[in-house]
């Protein structure tokens, strides 16, 4: 009996022995090992998924991993917001959301959170839709809040360098254009584009989550951990190990010329160039940019007067004989910017400069809205509005013009089809639906200088694109037989009589008076129709056939009792 106790003494002792000597060899790896095994260290997020998970905001997955690809539901980010932020629980007898009750495991957090998220209110209530994926323009809105910027004065045109401002939600704008200013959110760049995409409908993931979170906590700490080292540097930009430009610059004849190092590493996208008019450290996004250079290898830029800069405080174009601060500020992967130091440079003087206007467009009341920068210029005698269907650069006289306005005073101007056109490619008046290159050229005493142009879709009144039939088309087999199947979208309006379809062989925007009737239609829930070879479409009295292999123009006109309204133009192949 001693014998088989001291035996089990002596094997208890050993399995302590071995368990405390795993717990250390397991510290010891802590060390240098990932806290998660599918979270490298070279992880864009790593470090703000550490930080979260030291203290308790979020966690991983039973089976050691974080999966930060994962996306976050809306509940979800309410909990992790709550508790990253401390935010003191509010909660009330009466749920605030139907889908969200008091025995819901996310109401507290949601309760508390509902200040900084958004709801979805319908004539029945409110809803939180807590298991609907929460996407970049709720995350806008929520640190918008939670950093206090809500109230900011912010000019909702910064938007304008987004390819989808669209998609955003007409009452998130506001907060959307705060958290791009701000810095707080950013986008990607667009390949081969000066523009952006901030993608407010993508799906947040736990990753994206963490590191936004992490950027709220980080700024409004006043605690900073840090080394000590020979370096003189008090910079943050190498505690994430992200390497900033080291920049210089001269001028070379009448430009700037921008050198910085070259950076190795496989997390670069590519470069901002900066420059601000009053910040000495200018830096990308929050002072816009001149240029997105996605080549990770590019090391130089030459910037020339009348070099068009977008957002900042520098205005439309760089001048000449102005002092800038210029820096270049490093894009990495998970939107991460370094910003490098900056240099303050004169533009070169450029004899006999004139400032060219900045060209923008807006729908405003429902009406085509067309704006440039006031020029304050004694040389300046007015400005032509140009349009053009064809040119890209339309520019006066080649284009001949709109109106000429001699109010230097007067940036803007309500295009709404009243004013017949002046010696264009186009006609006398725009078509609603139709596609054209905007531009506004300025003419001083003794030359003409033309500004960017816009290319735009062009409705009178907005109100019309609603009444406008959207026109698709394939090529189907049915029982045998080859046809093109001409489809457009139903319109609801109580107004509509029905539909006529147009086609033509040569006019590239089919006319229901001049060109063919394929089909008149009364039936306004019929939205289809099948065309092949030989079959009829009627033309200056006569009744002519659609030929095989030939190509033909078709649309279709939407007939109301007020007004008739043509669609978009397709060119088809007849099988």
């Amino acid at each position: 009996m001693k014998k088989r106790s001291f035996k089990l003494l002596t094997g208890l002792l050993v399995m302590l022995f071995i368990f405390n000597l795993f717990n250390l060899v397991s510290f010891s790896q802590e060390q240098s090992t990932p806290i998660f095994s599918d979270l490298p260290q070279n992880h864009w997020a790593y470090n703000a998924v550490k930080f979260m998970v030291e203290r308790g905001i979020i966690t991983g997955y039973p089976d050691g991993t974080f999966r930060p690809d994962n996306p976050v539901t809306r509940a979800e980010f309410a909990r992790i917001m709550v508790i990253a932020l401390n935010l003191p629980f509010k909660v009330t007898d009466n749920p605030s959301f139907k889908d969200v009750p008091r025995d819901h495991w996310a109401y507290p957090y949601v309760e508390t959170a509902k200040y900084f998220l958004t709801g979805f209110r319908t004539s029945s209530g409110d809803y939180f839709k807590p298991s609907d994926y929460a996407v970049r323009e709720d995350m806008a809105v929520a640190l918008v809040k939670a950093k206090g910027l809500q109230n900011e004065n912010v000019d909702v045109n910064i938007l304008n360098n987004y390819i989808d401002r669209e998609q955003i939600s007409k009452n998130l704008t506001k907060y959307v254009a705060i958290a791009i200013a701000k810095g707080i959110m950013v986008g990607s760049p667009v390949p081969n584009s000066n523009q952006l995409k901030f993608e407010p409908q993508g799906i947040l993931t736990r990753a994206q989550a963490a590191m936004l979170l992490y950027n709220v906590i980080s700024t409004q700490s006043n605690e900073e951990k840090v080394t000590y080292d020979d370096s003189s540097s008090t910079g943050t930009n190498q505690q994430y190990n992200y390497a900033a430009p080291n920049v210089s610059g001269y001028t070379k004849g009448d430009k700037v010329v921008l050198v910085w190092n070259k950076i190795n590493d496989r997390r670069l996208k590519g470069y901002a160039i900066v420059v601000s008019k009053n910040n000495s450290q200018p830096v990308y996004p929050q002072d816009g940019y001149l240029k997105i250079l996605g080549n990770k290898d590019a090391t130089y830029i030459e910037i020339g007067v009348n070099s068009k800069y977008n957002g900042g405080d520098v205005g439309a174009y760089i001048k000449s004989g102005e002092e800038y601060y210029f820096g270049v500020t490093a894009i990495y992967e998970g939107n991460v910017y370094v910003k490098g130091n900056a240099v303050r440079l004169k533009v070169p003087v450029i004899p006999d400069y004139y400032e060219k206007p900045s060209v923008k467009y807006e729908y405003k009341d429902n009406k085509f809205l067309l704006s440039w920068q006031k020029i304050d210029d004694s040389r300046l005698v007015g400005y032509r509005v140009v349009i053009s269907k064809k040119n890209k650069k339309p520019k006066y006289p080649e284009s001949g013009y709109l109106v000429f306005i001699n109010d230097r005073s007067t940036t803007q101007m309500v295009i709404d089809n009243t004013i017949p056109y002046k010696g264009g490619d186009f006609g006398e008046y725009l078509k609603d639906g139709e596609e054209y290159y905007f531009s506004v050229t300025a003419q001083y005493q003794d030359r003409l200088v033309a500004g960017n142009s816009v290319k735009a879709e062009f409705y009178s009144n907005l109100e019309i694109k609603a009444l406008r039939p959207k026109l698709q088309a394939k090529t189907i087999k049915y029982f045998g037989n080859w046809y093109i199947n001409l489809k457009w979208d139903k319109i609801n309006n109580e107004k509509l009589q029905g539909y006529k379809v147009v086609v033509s062989d040569k006019n590239s925007a089919p006319d229901y008076n001049k060109d063919g009737i394929v089909a008149i239609i009364t039936d306004k829930n019929i939205t289809s129709i099948n065309i092949r070879a030989k079959d009829k479409y009627f033309l200056n009295g006569e009744y002519k056939e659609l030929k095989k292999g030939q190509y033909y123009y078709f649309t279709v006109y939407a007939v109301y009792t007020d007004k008739i309204v043509g669609g978009n133009v397709i060119r088809e192949k007849i099988p």
